[in-house]
């Protein structure tokens, strides 16, 4: 008699399972999303009416407990359309606009949840028909009907729909299973409410309520609506091995108490380990069973991209780059063929580099495709074959048709900032599954990273190949420049030796002259006058600035030969220092201008070095100071710093420009402006300078805040 109250008693039971499962997968994937947040809602609701539902429908002798069960099923079946409505709000992104509706919705519904144990929502149970008890309805009921139940729903069915005719490709496919899922969902579950009013229409729609989760399910795995996918398929891997596993480990201890009698310790742990040590292997039997049946593909994505990266970084060569991405989606994704085109600046067409499993026959070059160039620099996504067709179908017609015809159902571009170098094709999944989510997230990863290694590819290629016409050019101009080499050296060479042997020739002559001028300017043949005394005077300085010039091309010759001799001994730099500052006092003195040394506060360490030349060094560095300043003043200091000693000069002189500076150490190198101030210089002063320093391990420098400003010098060597 009652056959019928027990088969919808077990419909209510599946439904509340399947429901509460679909409604933990959902909140998993993204607690935070209120669409998710608010999906789980719904299903725990229907949830709440499934399992009361069944509760009720198991009773069959206890009135009160009959009336119990359907009044606590009343408070899911009047929070299901409430939830169901602020689920679809959320899905069409509408929450700010409907945020008042929200409100008095969930207002309402308080309401009537206050009622829900009073006769006033539900009045008894009595038997009717094939029942042994159904509720009858109280007054408020027909006002949770017309308000909430078919008020939210048809409400929230108009705005689906509503929205299916303004939205293109894919999300018009999502809405159309929301669409189908809630219609047979809540016309089925409406089949319940005849009986509540003496209409004798039996609630045959009631098994259609599990409907509604099957379809967003499917909706979610097949059409990306908010691509739980990747948890659902885990979640049936690890339950399918589990279970398996379990199937297993009581077999086998049933099998050792039937032929055994009893199961030892022993026996126990043997299972144990036997099915421990099974698990990895029954997974990976089930990942690839739900890859060929269930699931378009069952991969670690992370794993995926990591891997792909280490090979994409072994290797320059096109053709292994080729195959590497070919083989990531063809056994990740599972795809039937992969290709990749690149664009040709020149043709102005994409032409096929690697194709596995598309049958392009004569068609390597696809000028059509440069119609989607533009869309795949400024989208940067992968873009989908079918939802272009559905969005954009006449401003892409020749495109799409094309890559219908060939087969190709996603387009991935290989973009290098603000431009496109290429496309990664991939045909239909094995599962004939559309790309989900997680999917198109690898492929843009991927599509980065493709592109950057292609392009590091191309520009090894092209390298190479200019390197062996570079190499041919080099081998034809080598022996001209082997012969110009040897050429150079020897006219080096000479140089050199033409340098010491007139520096020497040089010195001898002007070293006597400067003995006699001298002897004439202190008398010794005679008084002179005033005027013959200047003359003899500007002579002996000219002579003094010949003896330098030779001294420093004779030390240049001799360390650019290599002859150069130091005499390296230990001895302090402030009482070189000193001698010299006291030395060219007098000139300082003769031009107004204040030479001060600061001595250091306490003795600086002794260091090894040769004094002559470190002399010189300090010599012309103070001179210098001395003929570009025309007044003001020269500070010399002393200090160690760390473990080097520092010398500096600065000066108030005519400063340094900035492009000056780094000309200041060359050799035969003068300031633009140093001739204006001192018409007499050589250039190579400095240039000795920065050769003696360098000798001794140090360094030579020279700071200016540009013209007018002053210069300072510094060297400084090390202690040892």
């Amino acid at each position: 008699m009652f056959q019928l109250q027990y088969l919808l008693s077990i419909d209510g039971l599946i439904t509340g399972l399947i429901a509460f499962f679909f409604g933990i997968v959902v909140l998993i994937k993204n607690k935070k999303n209120v669409i998710n947040q608010t999906l789980f809602l719904l299903t725990l609701a229907t949830a709440w009416w499934a399992f009361s539902y069944w509760r009720w429908l198991s009773v069959y002798d206890n009135r009160e407990l009959a009336l119990f069960w359907t009044r606590l099923l009343s408070i899911g079946s009047v929070l299901i359309p409430l939830f169901y409505f602020h689920w679809i709000v959320s899905l069409l992104k509408l929450n700010q606009k409907k945020i008042k509706l929200i409100i008095l919705s969930y207002f309402v519904v308080l309401l009537f949840l206050f009622f829900s144990f009073s006769p006033l929502f539900v009045k008894e149970v009595t038997p009717i028909l094939h029942f042994a008890f159904w509720p009858k309805a109280g007054p408020l009921y027909s006002l949770y009907l017309f308000f909430v139940y078919f008020g939210l729903v048809f409400y929230s069915i108009y705005l689906l729909l509503k929205h299916y005719k303004q939205s293109k490709g894919l999300k018009r496919v999502q809405i159309k299973y929301v669409l189908l899922g809630s219609i047979l969902g809540f016309g089925g579950g409406a089949t319940n409410f005849f009986l509540w009013y003496g209409i004798d229409i039996l609630p045959l729609g009631n098994v259609l309520v599990v409907s509604y989760p099957i379809l967003f399910s499917y909706s979610i795995v097949v059409h990306r609506l908010m691509d739980i996918k990747f948890v659902l398929r885990r979640s049936f891997v690890y339950l399918a091995s589990l279970s398996t596993i379990l199937i297993f480990a009581i077999s086998a201890q049933y099998a050792f108490e039937r032929f055994f009698m009893e199961i030892s310790v022993w026996a126990e742990f043997a299972i144990l380990i036997l099915s421990v040590s099974a698990f990895p292997i029954i997974s990976k039997a089930y990942y690839r069973l739900a890859n060929k049946y269930f699931f378009t593909s069952l991969y670690d994505s992370q794993k995926v991209i990591m891997d792909l990266s280490d090979n994409l970084r072994s290797t320059l060569e096109l053709k292994k780059i080729y195959k590497f991405i070919s083989d990531t989606f063809l056994n990740s994704f599972h795809a039937k063929s992969s290709a990749v085109f690149l664009y040709n600046e020149k043709s102005g067409k994409y032409a096929a580099e690697h194709n596995r499993g598309f049958n392009l026959r004569k068609k390597r070059k696809l000028a059509a495709l440069k119609q989607l160039r533009k869309l795949s620099i400024t989208q940067n996504e992968s873009i989908i074959i079918e939802e272009l067709r559905h969005s954009s179908y006449k401003k892409y017609k020749a495109a799409i048709n094309m890559l219908d015809g060939l087969g190709i159902e996603i387009l991935t571009p290989l973009n290098i900032k603000d431009k496109n170098i290429g496309f990664i094709a991939l045909g239909r999944k094995e599962s004939a599954d559309i790309y989900n989510n997680e999917d198109l997230q690898v492929l843009k990863i991927i599509g980065a990273q493709a592109a950057i290694a292609v392009e590091n590819a191309i520009l090894y290629e092209e390298a190479k190949k200019f390197n062996i016409k570079l190499k041919k050019e080099i081998r034809q101009a080598t022996a001209e420049l082997r012969a110009a080499n040897i050429n150079l050296k020897r006219l080096d060479v000479a140089k050199s030796e033409f340098i010491s042997i007139a520096s020497h020739q040089l010195r001898t002559p002007l070293t006597v002259i400067k003995g006699y001028i001298s002897m004439v300017l202190e008398g010794t043949f005679g008084k002179l006058n005033q005027e013959e005394f200047d003359s003899l005077k500007k002579a002996y300085e000219s002579n003094e600035r010949l003896i330098k010039l030779v001294e420093n091309l004779l030390n240049i010759s001799r360390v650019e030969s290599g002859r150069l001799k130091f005499d390296f001994l230990e001895a302090r730099l402030e009482k070189i220092a000193g001698n010299v500052v006291e030395e060219l006092s007098a000139e300082a003195r003769a031009k107004g201008l204040a030479l001060n040394y600061q001595q250091p506060s306490k003795p600086l360490p002794k260091i090894t070095l040769d004094e002559g030349k470190i002399r010189q060094v300090i010599l012309n560095l103070i001179d210098n100071s001395i003929k570009y300043t025309k007044k003001g003043s020269i500070n010399v200091s002393l200090e160690q710093i760390n473990d080097n000693i520092q010398f500096c000069v600065s000066d108030t002189g005519m400063g340094i420009t900035e492009d000056d500076l780094p000309k200041l150490f060359k050799k035969f190198s003068r300031g633009k402006d140093t001739p204006l101030v001192h018409a007499g210089g050589s250039g190579l002063g400095l240039y000795v300078c920065k050769m003696m320093v360098e000798a001794h391990s140090g360094k030579v420098w020279c700071e200016s805040k540009g013209k007018g400003k002053g210069a300072k010098f510094c060297f400084r060597l090390p202690i040892k």
